[in-house]
């Protein structure tokens, strides 16, 4: 791993979570609350059900499984750049209807422009895209199971706020699904 470019993903991530937490306060009043534990559970099955299929395998989640030079290290930066810069603008573009959490807010819109005109949850699709670069960018099996990890999680949680979305908007929302993909815009 490049000592240099892994420091700028490090305060990629730490940029990003400032500005997060920071725009957690603008939101509106949530009216309703889904599960809470659900996607966190399915993202920690995960990651130990991986562990443990590596030990099965001996396989180290501290298995190097390639030295990240420094080209490889400014492409991950990049990739990184990328996903925080995608996540920003879908945070931005949702305004106060954003939570953290699976909710439904007071005056609730569903949001189809920007981001969102090319996938239904695009800051999904920019935290995988960061987790992504990062994992490349760690090269260790460790970094691959958590962004597994991090895929099925947010797989959880997204069919979760498609329930919400599609009871609350029932006929929008199924034509918004019939045109906008999921997580990667024009695939999946």
């Amino acid at each position: 791993m490049n000592d240099s470019t892994w420091q700028f993903i490090q305060f990629c991530w730490i940029a990003w979570l400032v500005y997060w937490l920071a725009m957690a306060f603008r939101t509106k009043r949530t009216v309703e609350r889904g599960d809470f534990f659900g996607f966190r559970l399915v993202a920690g099955v995960l990651i130990v059900g991986l562990l443990a299929a590596g030990r099965l395998l001996h396989v180290s989640s501290q298995s190097q499984l390639w030295e990240t030079t420094l080209a490889l290290g400014v492409v991950t930066d990049c990739i990184v750049v990328a996903g925080a810069a995608f996540t920003v603008w879908a945070r931005i573009t949702l305004g106060r209807n954003w939570s953290a959490e699976v909710t439904f807010k007071q005056d609730h819109e569903l949001i189809e422009s920007g981001p969102y005109a090319l996938a239904r949850h695009p800051i999904y699709t920019g935290l995988i895209v960061m987790a992504l670069g990062t994992a490349i960018n760690y090269g260790r099996a460790l970094g691959f199971a958590l962004l597994i990890a991090l895929c099925g999680g947010l797989w959880w949680k997204a069919r979760q706020e498609e329930r919400v979305m599609s009871r609350h908007f029932p006929d929008a929302y199924a034509e918004y699904k019939t045109r906008v993909h999921a997580i990667i815009p024009f695939v999946l």
